[in-house]
């Protein structure tokens, strides 16, 4: 008998503890699927807040990891650490946001584009002055790559820009003459790769297509790879190749 209400006690005890775990979702935490929280995350180091007649201190201008700076998007915000850092994680997304990155009197946005539920965005390098926000990436990329259509002769000069204030990244491509195709490119960096697609124009072929593009930062070197996208019909298998280009 005894046993049996040991029994029965523990049941008891079990059933408690499992309604308690169904009311207050024991356990869960910032990467788990309630129905706010997107995956998403936004991350970087400052670098530089240069900001002359604002109430930075002299230690904090110029230097190499600024800490104290107030980092916000999507509504949420943080404050970077002592090396710089900060990250932001499960806000709200759209297809286009602003960062903003304030310390003392001195604010600067950056636009962030390409979010998707479950993205890292990470900003290497962010840099403050005189209200502007850059990138180690910002700036004109320039090089050439190689396709695998022979009627391209096989170089592809490419320019890039990437923009201050967001994380666009828009520029050109031509084929070396005579071939005058031209490339219009348009995607986005998340401060480790570049993603994108390409519109062409050729008076040469018609065989000339939009492509997708993908490429991976080191140092001032960008390289990828890029694939013609839906080639006309009778133009053969799609074409694809390699690329590289360097800060200017």
């Amino acid at each position: 008998m005894d046993t049996q209400k040991r029994d029965l006690q523990r049941v008891g005890v079990l059933l408690v503890f499992c309604s308690l775990l169904a009311l207050y979702g024991c356990g869960d935490d910032a990467t788990g699927s309630d129905d706010g929280q997107t995956g998403t995350t936004f991350q970087g180091t400052v670098t530089v807040f240069d900001a002359p007649g604002s109430t930075v201190g002299p230690a904090q201008v110029g230097s190499v990891v600024v800490p104290g700076v107030n980092v916000s998007i999507g509504g949420k915000d943080t404050v970077t650490d002592a090396n710089g850092d900060f990250v932001i994680r499960d806000f709200p997304i759209s297809g286009s946001m602003i960062a903003s990155f304030a310390l003392g009197s001195a604010v600067g946005n950056y636009t962030v584009i390409g979010f998707v539920n479950g993205a890292t965005v990470t900003l290497d390098q962010v840099q403050y002055s005189n209200g502007q926000v850059s990138t180690a990436h910002t700036g004109t990329w320039v090089g050439t790559g190689g396709s695998t259509d022979p009627g391209s002769q096989g170089q592809i000069a490419l320019t890039m820009i990437l923009e201050a204030n967001g994380n666009a990244l828009t520029g050109t491509a031509s084929i070396a003459s005579s071939d005058t195709t031209q490339w219009s490119i348009n995607g986005y960096e998340t401060g480790t790769t570049v993603d994108g697609s390409m519109s062409v124009e050729s008076t040469n072929s018609p065989c000339a297509s939009g492509g997708t593009f993908t490429g991976t930062f080191t140092a001032d070197t960008l390289s990828g790879s890029f694939i013609e996208v839906n080639p006309p019909a009778g133009c053969g298998p799609p074409e694809s190749g390699i690329f590289r280009v360097v800060k200017q």
